[in-house]
């Protein structure tokens, strides 16, 4: 009996080391990407993108290797700041997607803020976590798309700044 557990657990644990190679994880950081809502703007959701360029090689610096691929990738953090002593009174709410030009991916959502507080000038987004981003930076170009909510109609352009910070896992 005592040797049926041993090799269970032997087995067991050669089987997780095999299987559940993880990979190696870095971070991702965007900062101070600008983000443009052309006026007039109206009541409701009015989004803003950005492109963000895929090249492994600069995302993994050092650890970079002919055939490596982003395995899971997930937002950490999603900070959005008014811009020029501006605030977010009109702004309901934020959400922060990611989009691309393959059809095969749909847009995901990754944060949120509903409400955001009248007054402020900086906005920590709530971040989604069953959402994973690994998709997109098999991509040779993604989409960050932040939707700022409206509660009325602004006749002048709105901008705003953000800061997004992913882990990704990479094999």
């Amino acid at each position: 009996m005592k040797k049926l557990l041993q090799f269970t657990a032997a087995l067991a644990l050669t089987l997780m080391t095999a299987c559940g190679g993880g990979g190696n994880k870095t971070t991702y950081a965007l900062k101070d990407v600008e983000f443009t809502l052309s006026g007039p703007l109206y009541e409701g959701p009015n989004p803003a993108q950005y492109t963000v360029a895929v090249d492994l090689k600069s995302l993994l610096g050092d650890n970079y290797a002919e055939g490596v691929k982003i395995s899971h990738a997930v937002l950490k953090s999603a900070h959005i700041r008014a811009v020029d002593s501006a605030n977010f009174d009109g702004v309901n709410s934020f959400v922060m997607s990611l989009a691309g030009d393959n059809p095969d991916l749909q847009m995901k959502e990754l944060a949120f803020l509903n409400p955001v507080k009248p007054g402020t000038t900086d906005a920590a987004l709530s971040i989604s976590n069953e959402v994973t981003a690994e998709d997109y930076f098999a991509e040779k170009q993604f989409y960050i798309v932040v939707d700022a909510g409206l509660a009325k109609d602004i006749e002048a352009d709105m901008v705003l700044k953000g800061d997004f910070e992913f882990e990704l896992t990479y094999k």
